[in-house]
């Protein structure tokens, strides 16, 4: 059982959106060690317990492993000349969804996302479209500029973000506003047609280096021919799986399909 100052500090990195690794120490030449916990957080801090450091330090690397794993796991490593072991569990922040722009497109958007666990902050500069009647299963629903928001918000490595308003200017806007910032979050999609893309790019290049651009997505979404609002949104989703993933986004049926036509006979003709 977490004491009460450790599960709040848990708590706390959580809601900052810092994947956490709680330690227990499982074994230990010296048994008053035995049982004893300590946080530690994937920046590579941890709570500072003075009579753990020796601890902290011998392991870390191995903790940081892990939690850029995302696994839960036993770990053994030398101490003294002795074997100490440790079991890590991992806890993960809920990922945000920060969706800028409250239109026809981002209600079956939050809906979606309401499903998948995403912690959901809609941002509009409109009154009349930032309102928690609008999006009742939005986490948060704020009322600001995209420019002034995407300029002070937290950003993390589990932070996603969609630019879905109404009009491509502000997309743009948004885009450069994010670029400037150091961190650098998960995923960034923008809507639009190819041909306006294209021509975004061509002008954000000249200000940023090309790494700037890897965690973004545009046109926002898989190629599955999705036209309505619902449809837009299920393609989206497609492709933030896809790269959560790390998968193709390939059809689950193509090498079996191809296989069948085959006979399956792994490819052999007779």
């Amino acid at each position: 059982m977490l004491c009460p100052n450790l599960l709040q500090n848990m708590k706390t990195a959580l809601a900052k959106q810092k994947a956490t690794a709680l330690v227990t120490i499982t074994s230990h030449f010296d048994p008053m060690f035995i049982g004893k916990k300590f946080l530690v957080w994937e920046d590579g801090h941890f709570n500072n317990e003075p009579e753990l450091e020796i601890i902290y330090a011998s392991f870390k690397d191995l903790y940081l492993s892990l939690i850029q794993k995302q696994k839960t796991k036993c770990i053994r490593s030398m101490i003294n000349e002795q074997e100490v072991e440790c079991f890590v569990e991992i806890y993960l922040p809920r990922p945000q969804l920060i969706i800028a722009g409250g239109g026809h497109v981002c209600e079956p958007v939050v809906q979606m996302a309401s499903l998948l666990g995403y912690y959901i902050t809609v941002v509009d500069d409109r009154s009349e479209f930032a309102r928690k009647e609008r999006f009742p299963l939005a986490d948060e629903v704020i009322c600001a500029g995209y420019l002034d928001y995407f300029q002070k918000c937290p950003l993390t490595n589990h932070t996603w973000i969609l630019l879905l308003t109404r009009g491509h200017q502000f997309d743009v806007m948004s885009l450069q506003e994010l670029l400037k910032r150091m961190e650098t979050p998960a995923y960034i999609g923008m809507i639009g047609s190819r041909r306006r893309i294209a021509g975004v790019f061509e002008q954000l290049k000249q200000e940023f280096p090309a790494t700037a651009f890897d965690s973004i997505y545009t046109p926002v979404g898989l190629d599955i021919g999705a036209e309505s609002p619902a449809e837009i949104a299920v393609s989206i989703f497609a492709e933030m799986l896809m790269v959560k993933n790390n998968k193709s986004g390939d059809s689950l049926s193509q090498e079996t399909r191809h296989l069948a036509k085959l006979g399956f006979r792994g490819g052999k003709s007779e």
